[in-house]
């Protein structure tokens, strides 16, 4: 067994491989079985990667509660500024956005079981 480059994404891989566990790319007959499996290990990353994501978003919320408390601390009506609000606003997007997303994967990664 020797390690080679994979052609499309030149990392190293097993000679003995018919299929880059990186990419995707075929280098020779590939089972059904093979290809099914290599669909379910990116489906798998890309949804731990998204819940990271939905927790760097969870983050930026907290942050922000935490800004206009802080803010807000001092007996005053409204804050002296609305990054506070500026940035419940993106990180709640962001989080819906990274939660559509998660929902999707999710649907697809049980339709290949």
């Amino acid at each position: 067994m020797a390690i080679i480059a994979c052609p499309d994404c030149s990392k190293n891989i097993s000679s003995h491989s018919a299929l880059c566990p990186y990419c995707g790319f075929q280098r020779g007959e590939v089972a059904e079985e093979q290809l099914k499996e290599f669909r379910r290990r990116q489906l798998r990353d890309r949804i731990y990667r998204l819940k990271m994501t939905s927790y760097a978003t969870l983050t930026l919320l907290v942050i922000a509660v935490g800004w206009y408390l802080v803010d807000t601390s001092q007996f005053q009506h409204m804050p002296s500024s609305v990054g506070p609000f500026i940035l419940f606003i993106v990180g709640s997007f962001c989080y819906l956005v990274v939660r559509l997303y998660l929902y999707k994967f999710k649907k697809a990664l049980s339709k290949l079981r």
